[in-house]
């Protein structure tokens, strides 16, 4: 007997197994993974650590005691609602850049923190 002979008895079986494998899969993978129930409770958690890493490469007393309390109270505030850690030196501005880069790579979006200046932006003109 040759597996061609086979063939058509083995197919309509083996066909419902493949199609019941794989169409639960197809449907898991187009689907969007559910947010945690704490979503916004990781980001803030995720933004904090972000934070305290850039911190160790560019001081606080460089950064700022009001851009820093701003930060920290946004923070405080469980990163809930509109905070403005308004960047004025640059300084600040790398400061928030660096912040900004490792937040989005994370997966987060920029609109999630707390940098903007509630008149626009005001940092200073580069000497």
């Amino acid at each position: 007997m040759r597996i061609a002979d086979l063939a058509p008895a083995i197919a309509p079986g083996l066909m419902a197994i493949v199609i019941s494998v794989t169409a639960p899969a197809t449907l898991q993978a187009n689907e969007a993974p559910p947010a945690p129930a704490n979503w916004r409770e990781t980001k803030c958690a995720m933004y904090t650590d972000i934070r305290a890493e850039v911190l160790k490469s560019i001081p606080r007393e460089d950064i700022g005691a009001d851009f820093i309390k701003a930060e920290e109270d946004y923070i405080s505030g469980g990163c809930r609602g509109r905070a403005y850690a308004c960047p004025k030196t640059e300084t600040q501005l790398q400061y928030a850049n660096a912040v900004s880069l490792r937040v989005m790579s994370g997966g987060l979006s920029g609109t999630f923190l707390p940098y903007g200046c509630q008149d626009g932006t005001k940092t200073s003109p580069a000497q």
